[in-house]
């Protein structure tokens, strides 16, 4: 775990770093504001105010899921990404020894540790791992249809594509297409995939299904149609794509060819949008302990939510930063990167 010292210096930027952040939590059920989602609209169509229903908890906590800590680590490791393998495993990024902080930044070494830990859904148990000193700051994992596994990573600014047994097929590194940081990615029904560049170029980069790039969109600034943190990426049967802009705290929907569509805003800080059963989920944090999930349909209306700190729960849930949707969002996974570092699941709850 971390030393007090590096919590305490935490605690103490943390008002000013994260300020906006903390504030857009006070309006959990005011207005979200969406863009039009009509055919044809433009970035500066005008935008609709609607308001937030206040919903009931739609999920609750799965205490008989246990939390992760694999024996392979004598304690839990901060979980970065979740996504459900195709034979139905859970399969949770972590960093292992490199252990990072919002306010302090992170190690550069090669991670040592496994950095992707494959569970039993039903136990929770760690069946097996790998991704031993491949990553340094690995940030979000994704299935793709034909069951490989790609993960990011904002350090080593390269994107990776893995068979299910964590063979490497693939590495698309920075210094051939310019990534700065990369953060997620997401696949068309081509095997072509977008990959956004978070933190410093602010942009959507497209891909042929054979890594070739074939051409990217989006700009800096705090506009429709610019990015400020594009954190994560999802694109839906339609092939729409729904980009989290965390520091915008937006998400924004475009064709494939990078048009805007809707945004939908007021989200606090989206850190990961995924497409599934037809609904778009996003994973948000409004300060350290303090998360929500929604579901939207495909217009951006809010269907349900939950947070990812039950009430009055005295267990730590600070910084959910991984989403995983399955059993038709019956099932929720989330994993917590700051200090609880666990992986823990949400039932919906039965009428």
């Amino acid at each position: 775990m971390e030393s007090p010292q590096s919590r305490r210096q935490f605690l103490k930027e943390f008002p000013v770093r994260f300020s906006a952040a903390a504030a857009a939590g006070l309006y959990l059920s005011e207005g979200l504001v969406f863009g039009e989602n009509q055919p044809g609209s433009t970035a500066k169509g005008n935008l609709q105010k609607t308001t937030e229903p206040i919903l009931p908890e739609s999920h609750v906590l799965d205490e008989t899921w246990p939390s992760l800590a694999p024996p392979l680590y004598p304690e839990p490791c901060q979980i970065t990404g979740v996504a459900i393998a195709k034979d139905g495993t859970i399969l949770a990024l972590n960093h292992g020894e490199n252990h990072s902080d919002p306010a302090l930044g992170y190690l550069k070494n090669l991670i040592r540790k496994p950095a992707v830990l494959v569970i039993d859904p039903k136990s929770g148990k760690l069946l097996r791992s790998w991704g031993s000193n491949l990553f340094i700051l690995p940030h979000h994992i994704s299935v793709d249809a034909a069951g490989n596994v790609w993960v990011v990573d904002g350090a080593l600014k390269s994107v990776f594509k893995f068979d299910g047994n964590g063979v490497k097929l693939m590495e698309i590194k920075g210094v051939d297409v310019g990534f700065q940081m990369p953060t997620d990615v997401a696949f068309f029904k081509d095997g072509s995939f977008l990959v956004t560049d978070g933190s410093i170029t602010k942009r959507a980069l497209r891909f042929d299904a054979e890594g070739t790039l074939l051409g990217e969109w989006g700009e800096k600034g705090e506009g429709l149609a610019q990015f400020h943190t594009p954190h994560s990426i999802a694109i839906d049967d339609s092939e729409m794509v729904y980009i989290a802009d965390r520091e915008n705290r937006w998400v924004q929907v475009l064709n494939a060819e990078g048009d805007l569509k809707a945004t939908w805003r007021r989200l606090g800080r989206p850190s990961c949008v995924r497409f599934h059963s037809g609904s778009i989920w996003v994973l948000s944090n409004f300060n350290a302990a303090k998360g929500i999930v929604r579901r939207f349909n495909l217009k951006g209306e809010l269907l349900e939510a939950f947070h990812t700190k039950p009430a009055a729960s005295k267990r730590d849930f600070e910084w959910p930063h991984g989403l995983a949707v399955t059993e038709g969002g019956n099932t929720v996974y989330v994993g917590f990167i700051l200090t609880s570092r666990q992986v823990v699941r949400y039932r919906r709850k039965q009428n």
